[in-house]
């Protein structure tokens, strides 16, 4: 008799560090079910002394409301304590979607 263990899929995310202090790469897919472990991995990536928050979001290919919620969250979070979080890149269809919810001034993208 043989017994399956169930496996977790791989996520369909990744968060990394970049090179600097507040540098954080988000590439990937972000959607209600993997918001909650993005959501801490951030946290984690944020808890620095950087003045400011970098994100890189060249190769986040989607994200949804739940997600958007997360980064205005992270904002709020860093603005507690005079800190700032900024998008220096950003797919396109990510692009689109921040433009479309006129949420991209708040991360220093051009409107």
């Amino acid at each position: 008799m043989s017994t399956t263990s169930a496996k977790t899929p791989p996520p369909t995310w990744t968060l990394t560090r970049g090179d600097g202090p507040g540098q954080v790469i988000l590439a990937g897919e972000i959607d209600f079910s993997s918001t909650p472990e993005v959501r801490l991995r951030l946290l984690e990536a944020m808890d620095n002394d950087a003045p400011e928050i970098v994100l890189s979001l060249a190769k986040l290919v989607y994200v949804d409301s739940s997600g958007l919620a997360l980064f205005i969250e992270a904002r709020k979070h860093l603005a507690e304590t005079g800190r700032t979080i900024r998008i220096a890149d950003i797919s396109p269809q990510v692009g689109k979607l921040f433009s479309l919810t006129q949420l991209g001034g708040l991360f220093g993208l051009p409107e």
